[in-house]
């Protein structure tokens, strides 16, 4: 008896082969696909969170300018306010004023007042600041602030404090301030801003002329201070009352 002999078609064979080729490459590239897919993904999100914190340190950037912009234009009207008080208290007074300890190069310069003198009277407005300073400086360290924050509050403590005073003086003299007020947070000192002021002999300034006025006084003085390091103002000093009357 003969047994029967199973034969297999060759192209079957090359065929099946080529199948489990296809199958094989099919799931390879699937794989790749896969791969190439994650790692798109992966780098968009990597973009994505980039582009994210640009865009926070441009908005901390930009708030950082406005802030900047802010405490310029503060200082630079607190400059002018300082320059009006001055011209008003020389009608009364004679004053010796000095340069600041540090240059400012980004607003209007703050002069430190040195003394008001009556005849033979001398108030040493210089003196009572430092002394008022140190005073709220002690008190903030007493209170648990951070030495650095009670420092840098003493800086700006000391701008605040010699305008009150020349404000007080001048009140004595019969003029009236309008005036409006920042709150001073975290036990930080309340800010006045003048927005007007009517004097004794009928002088009204608007916060317009305190502006324009007060920086014209400024530039006069601080040009007078680069001769000297003292710059003594005499009673009824002319170039002052022409500016403040003109």
């Amino acid at each position: 008896m003969t047994s029967a002999t199973n034969v297999i078609n060759p192209s079957l064979i090359k065929i099946e082969e080529l199948n489990i080729s296809r199958t094989s490459c099919e799931t390879q590239g699937n794989t790749i696909l896969q791969s190439v897919d994650t790692q798109s993904m992966s780098s968009l999100n990597e973009y994505n969170e980039i582009k994210d914190v640009k865009k926070i340190k441009g908005t901390k950037k930009k708030r950082r300018a406005s802030d900047d912009h802010a405490f310029q234009r503060m200082r630079n009207y607190q400059v002018f306010q300082q320059a009006i008080f001055i011209a008003l208290l020389s009608q009364f007074f004679e004053i010796v004023i000095r340069p600041p300890v540090k240059k400012s190069i980004v607003s209007f310069q703050l002069l430190r007042v040195d003394a008001i003198k009556l005849m033979k009277d001398v108030l040493s407005i210089n003196d009572f600041i430092i002394a008022r300073c140190k005073e709220k400086y002690k008190m903030d360290i007493k209170m648990g602030t951070l030495e650095k924050t009670a420092k840098r509050r003493s800086d700006t403590n000391r701008v605040t404090e010699l305008l009150h005073l020349l404000q007080d003086l001048l009140r004595e003299k019969g003029f009236i301030f309008i005036s409006k007020f920042t709150d001073g947070k975290n036990g930080a000192q309340v800010i006045e801003t003048i927005t007007s002021i009517k004097g004794p002999n009928g002088l009204y300034l608007t916060q317009t002329d305190i502006t324009k006025k007060g920086e014209t006084i400024s530039k006069y003085l601080n040009s007078e201070m680069s001769k000297s390091t003292r710059k003594f103002i005499p009673m009824n000093d002319k170039t002052l009352q022409s500016i403040l009357f003109d």
